[in-house]
């Protein structure tokens, strides 16, 4: 065979399959569920009509960034669509105050958790059972 129309040939495919593979990752999901700070999910969600909703799938969270209004007591909805049990709290930093403690929930429940009024600032929420599962309350106003 000649030479050069192998070459061309291998080069074309060698082309291809680079640009296959830069494709693939392109759309590929992150590595894990955490983001660079640590927390869990991504995403920021508002309380709206105090309420925010957020979600415990593949053991992480939907949202890693809950934005309230200070002064107003809010209410989270957990839906927990992961096999395993969740719950999510309201610290006043990692390792910090408790401010409210939800309770835990089997996979396919939901719950209601009633946070207080909080001042301006930034708070963590967290499930206790899985610390990993985590992210920032940031109240303005």
């Amino acid at each position: 065979m000649n030479r050069p129309i192998l070459a061309l040939r291998r080069s074309a495919l060698l082309s291809l399959s680079a640009l296959v593979v830069l494709a693939v990752s392109a759309c590929a999901p992150s590595q894990s569920g955490t983001d660079a700070d640590g927390s869990s999910g991504g995403g920021t969600v508002a309380v709206t009509d105090g309420v925010v909703e957020i979600t415990a799938a593949d053991l992480q969270f939907d949202a890693n960034v809950i934005q309230a209004p200070a002064g107003e007591a809010f209410t989270i909805t957990l839906v927990n669509n992961d096999s395993a049990p969740h719950n999510i709290s309201v610290y006043t930093e990692q390792d910090g105050e408790e401010i409210v403690i939800g309770d835990v929930i089997d996979g396919g429940e939901t719950i209601d958790v009633e946070v207080p009024a909080l001042d301006a600032g930034e708070y963590y929420f967290v499930c206790d059972i899985h610390p990993d599962m985590n992210g920032s309350v940031v109240v303005e106003g």
